[in-house]
């Protein structure tokens, strides 16, 4: 086993490993990744065609500085390379006023002041005439909302790492790390890297780790459909938008139809389809998955007579309060953690590798990251 020395490693080259491993590179470090699969795979959490982005944050107020950084850094990622990242589609979120989504909504729009416009339900007749919501709903309409094409992101970020002087060790897995002296060692199946900082990204094999550190993180399995079939066509883009729909306590979330596959959605809801090792995913598709997609369907988009054109498995990491984990490891100071991104992280990959990159370079970060620190979980050890 041969020796490699770098300023940093990054362990994992998925939607957020793969962007600290360019904002490190950017910067003039010596760095490399160590990717247990291929850039842009099918196996953790960053696949699947599509995913939403938006700026107002039902989630916590707080989000929002931070996508503010991460739509600038976006437009900068799509600059630095050739093809569209980001689809500037909008984004409709629909439910019952009373539903804790759209509480969490109005109450992002009150503390930020983001362009939106709220809709009754003769106005989203009128825009949405083949989405079927009951009259005593309401909505919000998020005009900087979209989806960004998730495989394109990781291999620009991954690309342009490169670009930049950065390694990826593709289909190699990491063994073990350990701190020593001020630095670390990591050993893979093939080298040992030393190196003077660690940026741990890892996604669902993550969790082993932070469940050390005490915080309860679990992995479930999501299931993303897609349905092409009569009445499709209204439902493209410019017809539909992304859609984010608050039915009662449960959520679901999609994408206008596109070509080849059509109309995609899945539940956003947390699961209970707890994933105890993630190299033994069910990646097929299991009884149970479509049911509650097809109702969804039958009673919000009425005029599209579905058929099933493809699926894809994916995995939520998810903390005890399902937002995110941002920080320097408390028992090794030059290890950074990236993790627990609990379905709703791929939208801030550009800002979270910055993050990551200024924790691991300079032990602290420009942004506002204290509720996502590792300190908030500390009265649950």
């Amino acid at each position: 086993m041969g020796t490699e020395r770098f300023d940093a490693v990054v362990v994992g080259a998925g939607g957020m490993g793969s962007a600290a491993l360019y904002h490190l590179a950017r910067r003039g470090v010596r760095a490399c990744a160590v990717e247990r699969f291929a850039v842009a795979h099918d196996r953790g959490s960053s696949h699947g065609d599509t995913r939403i982005i938006r700026k107002a944050y039902m989630e916590h107020p707080d989000y929002v500085p931070l996508l503010h950084r991460a739509y600038a850094l976006w437009e900068e990622l799509e600059g630095e390379g050739r093809g569209e990242l980001f689809a500037r589609v909008g984004l409709l979120v629909a439910g019952d006023p009373a539903t804790e989504a759209m509480r969490g909504q109005a109450a992002c729009y009150r503390e930020h002041d983001l362009p939106h416009e709220t809709l009754d339900a003769t106005a989203l007749a009128a825009r949405y005439p083949d989405v079927a919501l009951p009259a005593d709903w309401s909505a919000f309409y998020d005009p900087f909302g979209g989806f960004l094409r998730v495989e394109d992101c990781v291999r620009r970020h991954a690309d342009l790492a490169k670009a930049h002087g950065a390694v990826i060790y593709e289909g190699e897995q990491m063994r073990s790390w350990r701190g020593e002296g001020e630095g670390v060692v990591v050993e893979t199946e093939r080298r040992r890297l030393l190196a003077d900082r660690l940026v741990l990204a890892a996604g669902a094999w993550a969790a082993p780790e932070l469940r050390r550190l005490g915080i309860a993180v679990q992995v479930v399995r999501k299931v993303q459909l897609w349905y092409r079939g009569r009445g499709v066509e209204r439902y493209v883009p410019g017809a539909m938008t992304c859609f984010y729909i608050a039915d009662g306590e449960d959520g679901f979330y999609g994408f206008p139809a596109l070509e080849p596959w059509g109309l995609k959605l899945a539940e956003h809801n947390v699961s209970h389809d707890i994933v105890d090792d993630p190299l033994r995913l069910n990646r097929a598709l299991a009884p149970e998955d479509e049911p509650r997609i097809l109702d969804f369907l039958a009673r919000f988009f009425p005029a599209l007579k579905p058929e099933r054109s493809k699926h894809a498995v994916c995995m939520y990491s998810l903390t005890p309060d399902q937002h995110f984990i941002l920080d320097i490891h408390p028992e090794c100071p030059a290890v950074v953690l990236g993790a627990g991104f609990s379905g709703h992280g791929f939208k801030f990959a550009p800002v979270v590798g910055e993050i990551l990159a200024e924790l691991a370079l300079e032990g602290q970060t420009w942004q506002s990251i204290e509720f996502l620190r590792l300190s908030r979980f500390e009265h649950r050890r």
